[in-house]
């Protein structure tokens, strides 16, 4: 089984002075958040990894149901991109457990918020390749 270090908003989290660490399908629900977080490109060791997310909603002029259809689009991309790394992991037999791996995408769900609407709400419902549901969520500001 592998394993993540916690991060929550952004940090490691550390208690009593040990880092935390992820498994199983919160590892999962981690893994999703950072590859669809991650703008393409960002990090310059492995350019590839990430989302093309922010390039479609920050500064965006498009209808917003324009800017949803095509962020689901970028997105569905993203987590085929994980399913991919999760089967290369696989087939090299690193230890992988069922419930830390992709293995359906239920609904990506894309709302604009209703209270401010520079925001856009998202959430991903997925199973598990272990048959466990998970779901995730997180907003993105179209400004920044």
């Amino acid at each position: 089984m592998s394993f993540d270090l916690k991060i929550v908003n952004r940090d490691l989290v550390i208690v009593k002075s040990q880092l935390k660490t992820v498994v199983d399908s919160e590892k999962l629900i981690q893994d999703i958040l950072k590859l669809c977080l991650t703008p393409v490109g960002s990090n310059p060791s492995q350019a590839w990894y990430g989302s093309f997310l922010h390039r479609v909603m920050v500064g965006s002029t498009l209808d917003p149901e324009v800017t949803i259809q095509i962020s689901k689009t970028q997105l569905e991309a993203a987590l085929k991109l994980l399913q991919s790394l999760q089967d290369a992991q696989v087939k090299t037999m690193q230890r992988v457990s069922a419930d830390e791996q992709l293995g359906a995408l239920l609904d990506i769900i894309i709302t604009q918020n209703a209270g401010d609407l520079t925001l856009y709400d998202i959430t991903i419902k997925a199973l598990t390749r272990g048959t466990k549901p998970i779901t995730t969520a997180f907003k993105i500001d179209t400004i920044t």
